[in-house]
């Protein structure tokens, strides 16, 4: 047997190593770009938790409103509006509009930034029938003012209620589908 040359060793000792070196090229190639695969999955990981953090204040937000309004309704309907109860029952609602109103834009951008052109146009349905909302609200101003503020009055003036309500329940049932509709959208 004659000694082997200095070529077949190298060839037997590249055969041997070629799967580690395989290996350790291919991790050299995953480092390359890991970085950049690592900050992709990060972005999209945090953006999925800015979704769903704003989608739960929405969420919270619409539904306290749609609360409040439909509470007016039930206790002017029912004649339930009286001085003890209407000064909480009006400063409720009015933070609860006035909290989606000071975030209205805001609120797009987010629905904008997050969800997409058709769920803007579904929040901004919802805005328009909550003023209309609070419009129809605004018919009984000098009741609720007599009632809540100055206690002139006992109780809000039922053909003035009866009056309001023609325009308010329906209103208010658009807040509730109009709500449900954007809500849904987000989804």
């Amino acid at each position: 047997m004659t000694d082997p040359s200095w070529l077949d060793t190298f060839k037997s000792s590249l055969k041997s190593q070629s799967a580690t070196w395989f290996v350790g090229l291919l991790m050299a190639i995953l480092a390359g770009f890991s970085s950049p695969l690592t900050e992709s999955i990060k972005s999209a990981l945090n953006r999925a938790d800015s979704r769903t953090h704003h989608y739960e204040e929405l969420a919270t937000e619409v539904g306290h409103y749609i609360f409040e309004a439909e509470l007016i309704v039930d206790f002017i309907e029912n004649g339930w509006a009286t001085q003890e109860t209407l000064p909480e029952l009006i400063e409720d609602y009015n933070q609860s509009a006035s909290t989606l109103r000071k975030k209205e834009f805001v609120n797009e951008a987010w629905v904008q930034k997050y969800w997409g052109e058709e769920q803007v146009i579904q929040y901004q349905n919802f805005m328009k029938v909550m003023r209309t909302a609070e419009n129809a609200l605004r018919a009984l101003n000098d009741e609720i003012i007599a009632v809540g503020m100055a206690k002139t009055k006992s109780s809000i003036d039922r053909k003035q209620a009866d009056e309001a309500l023609k325009t308010m329940k329906p209103a208010v049932e658009s807040v509730r589908e109009k709500g449900r509709l954007f809500l849904t959208s987000l989804g």
